[in-house]
């Protein structure tokens, strides 16, 4: 593998990323198939050291994650969180995911209403083609959200591999997206998703034609009704750490 990623590191002048499979034959020996490959760029901003937040109470934290972070560090306030509950998601049909696909869409490019920062929350892969596995969103449909995050979650029956951004890679890149991966069964990994479930939800204020959607995706711009503290988002692209937090305004 080593050779391999070396002569295309060669070939292209830059880092590659690659897709392969390997075939275990009867007799021991092995044979591996590269499937495509693309550059793997790497921004200068993924190298900036910034200072993690301290002091952050439990029930202040609405995620915190380790592992699998794609993009430059940021830390930075969110103007929406939208979330794909995936409690809610999983009880859905396959032509209910894809409607549910086409209203993140919708949000996303809200005119005039859509905010600077949004990150996305959802189950699974987002923009794959198979909606049991995530939400089938093309990217043209959330171009404009700045953190997007897959949540490794669907129901009991089902916990769905996350995409690491891989079906839109370059879009993400170019768009300077940060995408990051939540596996709530992981060990020092925290979901709140009963906070997101509970906040004050625009989402009838913004589409009330699509209002039986509200159970299932949620946008939230503040978890109290006052609006007096501000959602708050950290990630470190060098030690693979990201944290979403409430903070005072």
């Amino acid at each position: 593998m080593r050779e391999l990623l070396a002569l295309l590191h060669e070939a292209y002048a830059y880092p590659v990323d690659i897709e392969f499979t390997a075939n275990f034959l009867d007799d021991g020996s092995y044979r591996i198939n590269l499937l495509q490959c693309r550059p793997f760029q790497v921004k200068k901003e993924l190298d900036m050291v910034i200072e993690k937040p301290v002091g952050i109470s439990k029930s202040d934290i609405i995620f915190k994650t380790e592992g699998q972070i794609l993009g430059s560090s940021a830390v930075m306030p969110l103007d929406w969180i939208i979330c794909v509950l995936p409690s809610e998601y999983s009880k859905l049909s396959q032509s209910e995911r894809n409607a549910v696909a086409r209203i993140i869409g919708k949000l996303t490019h809200l005119e005039g209403k859509t905010p600077g920062r949004i990150m996305l929350l959802g189950p699974g892969r987002w923009g794959t083609t198979t909606p049991s596995l995530g939400v089938p969103v093309s990217f043209a449909g959330i171009n404009t959200v700045s953190v997007l995050c897959e949540i490794a979650s669907m129901h009991e029956g089902l916990v769905p591999e996350i995409s690491l951004g891989t079906h839109f890679f370059n879009d993400l890149v170019e768009m300077n997206m940060l995408y990051l991966e939540i596996s709530p069964k992981r060990e020092q990994v925290i979901l709140n998703e009963a906070s997101l479930q509970k906040a004050l939800s625009l989402f009838e204020k913004l589409l009330p034609k699509d209002s039986k959607w509200a159970d299932t995706i949620r946008v939230i711009q503040s978890l109290d009704s006052k609006n007096s503290r501000q959602i708050h988002f950290y990630a470190d692209a060098l030690k693979q750490e990201a944290l979403c937090y409430l903070r005072d305004i």
